[in-house]
């Protein structure tokens, strides 16, 4: 997928001030992670992690004076084009705080979370990319189960993507969850995952990877954001049937890895033998560790 297409899914949702705006920082080079709309204030970019204003020209400040200013026109109009003409549609995306767009973009609301427009307070547009070379280190760390952590915003995504890719095109039977459609870029599979991928769509991940074990019978089971008892209770059933798991999960540490229960629990179980851990600056040398050494520092 070209590194222009999210950008263009995007800008015919956007009222047409903030649509310019936003067109002028991209074409001047700006490259944002994330565009975020809140009733009646100005609009911001994540760029490098970072949140900036952005202004009528595509200019980046750091206070809000002179930024274009999302009203609640235009956020609700922007809201109703994101669900496609139908909020009620994607009730069920909605409750669990996001809403799918074609291309594998991601758009995470908050305030009233029901399918209503009025209930909705923030709409945080998130871009995905695919940069071939981002998993280099971690596909030659990659020998049995892996976790990627990182802190929001870090490149987890793409890098799982992009691992999936390469282990595809190595000759690996991979199965993607794929939840939210993000990693895949949804049904017209935007994004390339190799040769040798399957993909299942389901908000169940616990469910698609059981599903996957028992009809698919992949030598890696792929999907992001673990994060619930029922999703580690999947992943140690397909470990016990011989496969791996490829996984991610949000955390800054080492630390915070040992002490989330999630992480804790399959982490002491086997099943993750290497951890990759971003810093949550993109393009930056992810770091790598086993997981032996991981617990048994913990121990000392």
């Amino acid at each position: 997928m070209g590194d222009m297409s999210p950008i263009f899914t995007i800008l015919p949702a956007l009222p047409g001030k903030i649509e310019q705006a936003v067109k002028a920082a991209f074409f001047s080079g700006v490259a944002f992670e994330e565009i975020r709309l809140r009733r009646g204030k100005a609009v911001c970019i994540t760029k490098s992690g970072n949140s900036f204003f952005l202004t009528g020209a595509g200019e980046l400040s750091a206070t809000a004076d002179g930024a274009v200013i999302c009203e609640n026109e235009d956020f609700e109009n922007t809201l109703v084009k994101i669900c496609e003409n139908s909020v009620f549609s994607h009730t069920k995306e909605i409750e669990n705080g996001y809403i799918s767009m074609p291309g594998g973009i991601r758009v995470g609301v908050t305030g009233d979370l029901s399918p209503t427009v009025s209930g909705i307070y923030s709409i945080n547009i998130r871009i995905p990319r695919e940069i071939k070379g981002c998993a280099d280190e971690a596909f030659n760390a990659f020998s049995s189960g892996m976790l990627i952590a990182g802190p929001p915003g870090s490149g987890k995504t793409t890098m799982l993507r992009e691992l999936i890719r390469k282990l595809s095109f190595s000759g690996k039977r991979i199965c993607v969850i794929d939840s939210r459609r993000e990693i895949s870029g949804g049904n017209k599979y935007e994004f390339d995952l190799g040769p040798n991928t399957d993909i299942a769509f389901t908000n169940d991940r616990a469910f698609g990877a059981l599903s996957a074990l028992r009809s698919m019978y992949p030598q890696i089971i792929a999907f992001d954001e673990i994060g619930t008892s029922d999703e580690v209770r999947s992943v140690l059933e397909a470990f016990n049937s011989g496969v791996y798991i490829l996984t991610t999960a949000h955390a800054k540490s080492i630390d915070e890895l040992r002490h989330r229960p999630v992480t804790s629990t399959i982490l002491k179980s086997g099943v993750i033998k290497t951890v990759v851990l971003l810093n949550g600056e993109i393009g930056k040398r992810p770091e790598i560790y086993s997981s032996e050494v991981i617990l048994n520092e913990a121990d000392s």
